[in-house]
């Protein structure tokens, strides 16, 4: 479905099918016209999520935001337009991951908060700065890994789960893990100490 392929045939120009589904709101125009350009999507997507699952929910995704879009934007050269949609829309994703993976983080500190009332105030302290040092940690290692440690150390997952629920390969997710914390511990030693 995602392969490159050629434009299918058809005797309308990408100009014709805004114009006739702007006319119509028949989705079979907006669908071929998509349809033209899908394999541009995927790419677009896999490039900046960098997950295959992830990628293809985006490019269905995205055609309900383009449908939209036709709708309501003046769109002169539809290629273009569309680059630039399936970038910002993979760009808003990786921000809604990042504030995701912020909140666990912040629910791991307020915890740390209430442990820290057993503990003297500089171990509190110190206990912060690191978890703190993490967090910018995991956002400077690639997303596999950033995303296989999480699961892994934060939200307690067995390397079958994290397998489960990335869909990478068993033994990719322990790799991803390993090298995960191997890069960390490299970041947190040439920025913190």
């Amino acid at each position: 479905m995602f392969n490159r392929r050629k434009k299918p045939q058809s005797y309308h120009s990408d100009d014709e099918l805004i114009r006739l589904y702007r006319a119509t709101s028949d989705l079979t125009f907006a669908a071929e016209l998509y349809q033209r350009y899908t394999h541009l999507v995927y790419g677009i997507c896999l490039k900046y999520l960098k997950d295959e699952e992830d990628s293809k929910d985006a490019v269905m995704q995205l055609f309900e935001k383009i449908l939209q879009g036709l709708q309501n934007q003046p769109v002169q050269k539809f290629e273009s337009w569309l680059y630039v949609t399936a970038k910002n829309y993979c760009l808003m994703v990786l921000r809604a991951r990042k504030t995701r993976a912020g909140k666990v983080i912040r629910q791991d500190l307020s915890e740390l908060e209430i442990a820290a009332e057993e503990i003297s105030p500089e171990a509190a302290l110190h206990q912060e700065n690191q978890l703190n040092q993490l967090a910018e940690g995991l956002n400077h290692i690639p997303e596999e890994q950033r995303r296989c440690v999480e699961l892994f150390y934060l939200h307690k997952k067995c390397y079958q789960e994290i397998s489960e629920l990335t869909g990478y390969d068993l033994n990719k997710v322990k790799s991803y893990i390993q090298n995960g914390k191997r890069n960390l511990k490299i970041y947190l030693q040439k920025h913190h100490e």
